[in-house]
This record gives structure tokens, sequence and C-alpha cells, in this order.
């Protein structure tokens, strides 16, 4: 496992405060935080997706789960607050507050994210599979979809072109429910963009 994996890894496990991540763009924040889920899999650790907005609990819940909260801004004064809030939390943010905080947290630049997505595909899910490594590097939010049917036929594995406009669609619906994490949350849309996704990816996967 690489040295960003691993930063986050530890910062998973151990005590510190903030990790600070550098997403780049919405795509690369979106495997950032597929990474991050992926590898609090195995903990006792609760990854909660929030926003500036709400009130937040930082306590643990009835089974003293742990918390660590997902945030994404871009707005310095806001970030620098988040940040020295008494929770464990990860801030999504750009190059320029990267640059101006990464003295101050833990951090994570995501602009070495293929070798991230390598790091994760190869030593945490032990595939090794250049086309699809390939495809993701081009296409980092679509991991999770290219890793399922990687596992789901692994020798008979491919990049269908023809899929490309469906998933073209799916990364649109994809970053509409990114923005909306991103801004104050309201549930009733989040749930239809999810439901969306769900029921575009079942009747696209008929016509493959």
């Amino acid at each position: 496992m690489n040295e960003n994996l691993q930063t986050i890894q530890e910062f998973l496990l151990k005590s510190g405060k903030t990790l600070l991540i550098n997403q780049v763009n919405d795509e690369v924040g979106l495997f950032y935080e597929f990474a991050i889920k992926e590898l609090s899999r195995k903990t006792d650790i609760d990854i909660i997706n929030n926003n500036i907005f709400e009130k937040n609990d930082f306590s643990n819940d009835l089974f003293e789960n742990k918390k660590i909260y997902l945030y994404f801004s871009t707005n310095s004064k806001l970030l620098e607050r988040i940040a020295n809030e008494s929770s464990k939390k990860i801030i999504f943010t750009d190059y320029k507050n990267y640059k101006k905080f990464k003295h101050n947290y833990d951090t994570v630049n995501g602009y070495d994210f293929e070798k991230d997505l390598y790091s994760l595909i190869d030593t945490h899910f032990n595939v090794n599979n250049g086309e699809l490594f390939n495809y993701c590097v081009g296409q980092p939010c679509f991991i999770y979809s290219e890793l399922t049917k990687f596992n789901v036929n692994n020798e008979k594995y491919t990049i269908d072109t023809p899929i490309n406009n469906t998933n073209n669609f799916i990364l649109e619906i994809r970053k509409n429910i990114f923005n909306i994490k991103k801004t104050r949350i309201n549930i009733k849309d989040l749930y239809l963009e999810l439901k969306y996704e769900a029921q575009y990816k079942k009747f696209s996967f008929l016509t493959l």
C-alpha cells in the first residue's frame, strides 16, 4: 500500500483529528470517498457524509462505534473552523486550501490519485488488470462498478465502449449526488438521485 493510502488508513485508526484531501475534481473526490469507506470496512468506524450547515452529534453511538465525518468545503474560513472542531473528520477541498493548510493537518494530495488508485486495486482488492486500471484512471468515479464487473466474471472482463454514453449519464447523476452532499443536504433530493441511479444502472445492464 502506498504512502497516501497508508496515511488514510493510519488516520482512520489513530488519534489524529483532521485529514485534508486535495480532491482535484469531483471525479477524483468520489474515488477517495470510495477508498476511505473501503479502508474502513473492517473497522468499527462509521463514515458519515456531513455538511457545514448541520449541528453535529459528536458522541459515539450505543455500540461505541467511532465516527468520522466527511466534509466538502473550499471556503478557507469555514474549513479552518471545521478543522478545529473536536470531532474526527476528513475534509475534501481544492489545491489552494490544501497548500494553505497542508502544514497544519494530516494531508493527502489528490494529484497522486493514479498511484493511489493502482495501489488500492492491486493491494486491497488483489486485482491486477491493466485494462481495468487504465479505464479507472480516466474515469476514477467508476472504480466500484468496474471492480464489481471484474469480480463477476474476470476471465471475460472487457471495457465495452458502447456503454460510454450510459457511463457519462451515470456520471452526471453521481456528480449531482456529490454536489448535494457538499451543500445543504436535502434528504428527498438525495434519495431521488440515488434511486434514479439504481434504476438506470439496472435497466442499462440488461442491454449489455
